[in-house]
């Protein structure tokens, strides 16, 4: 009964701000999450970025890894909403890392250019275009490209602390 009601408070929490929040307030605080999450990065050594911090969880490398893929899958559903059609499918959430034995440097490189995009993005949806058209989620609920964008932004967080707690545990 808790995740329903945690899981209602984030399609409250998605649909209010996505409504509410203009896109450059929305690229404002994601930019701030982005933020949060590259710091949480600072001084991570390679051996380090790879090690499991236990059976199962993730090294610093693949959170990367995961948090680029989802990135990119939900900006490129952010396009397709913003340019009027409706996507076929909404966002993976379980994104499993694939290029995590690449070198931490590459993979953060990596994440810093594809939010450089999104951010690019984002400013240049001032007009707003298409914030009708949504996609259907089973978790996440009806979702426009702004909520997409907002998803992003807790995604964010959530690794970013995710980063934090598998450094101190390695």
């Amino acid at each position: 009964m808790a995740d329903t009601n945690a899981q209602q408070k984030l399609q409250s929490y998605l649909a209010a701000q996505s409504a509410k929040l203009t896109a450059a307030e929305i690229r404002a605080r994601l930019d701030e999450a982005a933020g949060e999450f590259f710091a949480s990065l600072e001084g991570v050594g390679e051996p380090a970025a790879h090690r499991r911090p236990a059976e199962g969880e993730w090294s610093v490398a693949e959170v990367v890894d995961h948090v680029t893929m989802t990135l990119e899958d939900a900006f490129g559903i952010m396009r397709t909403l913003a340019s009027g059609t409706r996507p076929g499918r909404p966002m993976t959430v379980a994104h499993t890392p694939v290029n995590a034995a690449r070198p931490l440097a590459e993979l953060v490189s990596h994440l810093h250019a594809r939010q450089a995009a999104l951010a690019e993005f984002l400013a240049a949806q001032a007009g707003e275009p298409h914030t009708d058209l949504r996609v259907s989620d089973d978790y996440f609920g009806e979702i426009n490209w702004k909520g997409y964008a907002l998803i992003l932004r807790l995604h964010y967080k959530d690794h970013a602390q995710q980063v934090s707690k598998t450094r101190a545990a390695v």
